[in-house]
């Protein structure tokens, strides 16, 4: 879990060495989670990268500069929520969590 997930939804509690584990002692459980999440991320990685698309049009249509400014806020905020999912798919890429 990275350090991002951690400050949002805190510590889990330790469990017993060998519980949930498979006939070769992997977490099968653990694994699909994981999985699921990737896809999760990739997913909203791909919303994020749509809106700064949607807003990207909108300012190159705005009329005014005050309609052009709110747009760039837009887009930057997308930007950074984009960079935080980036950081968190190369951090599983670090840990040997990315499949």
């Amino acid at each position: 879990m990275g350090s991002f997930w951690k400050k949002v939804f805190g510590k889990k509690e330790e469990t017993a060495c060998c519980e949930g584990k498979g006939q070769y002692g992997v977490d099968y459980v653990r694994v699909s989670e994981m999985m699921q999440f990737n896809r999760n991320l990739l997913e909203a990685w791909k919303l994020e990268q749509g809106g700064v698309e949607f807003y990207t049009k909108f300012l190159n249509e705005a009329h005014d500069e005050e309609g052009r400014e709110m747009y760039r806020k837009l887009i930057e905020e997308e930007r950074r929520h984009l960079r935080m999912i980036e950081e968190e798919i190369e951090e599983h890429k670090r840990k040997g969590y990315w499949s």
